[in-house]
């Protein structure tokens, strides 16, 4: 069952056990969906910043850091698999979410090309915002947890 935007009310927010919200970058070339997904994300704590293509993406990330990326795959200018593929390469990069609304063929594919290219997680649209939410959120505290680990190794 999909949460709506107004059941993401009461979900509490990252802010509240952390020092600052999580920012989050939505890149999608679906003006409705990011709305949708900012909203959702606003709501429950993060800071988000949109870009409409893979190129604006890049311009976003190059001016603010990002806690974690959710990318649609199939955009104009440059696609989420673009977007994969630099971030991958970045030494230390946000945990990756990609996001397909192609075809019914293209949608059993897509998804898991993405996770061989180094994804996280892969959703089909129409996006369970909660299942969405949720992911996100235990990507950003297995990161914490990881850098953690990493501070009591040294």
């Amino acid at each position: 069952m999909e949460m709506t935007l107004f059941e993401l009310r009461g979900l509490p927010t990252p802010s509240s056990t952390t020092e600052s919200a999580a920012s989050i970058l939505l890149v999608d070339d679906d003006p409705d969906f990011r709305g949708m997904v900012r909203i959702a994300f606003q709501r429950a704590g993060y800071t988000v910043h949109e870009a409409e293509n893979g190129n604006a993406a890049l311009a976003v990330m190059e001016r603010h850091p990002v806690d974690s990326a959710v990318t649609d795959i199939i955009m104009p200018e440059a696609d989420g698999y673009e977007i994969i593929l630099r971030l991958k390469a970045q030494q230390s990069r946000p945990p990756l979410i990609a996001v397909t609304g192609g075809s019914v063929r293209l949608r059993m594919e897509l998804p898991g090309m993405a996770r061989l290219l180094g994804a996280e997680a892969a959703f089909e649209k129409p996006v369970d915002l909660k299942a969405l939410l949720a992911e996100v959120g235990r990507l950003l505290a297995a990161r914490k947890d990881s850098g953690r680990e990493g501070d009591a190794a040294r």
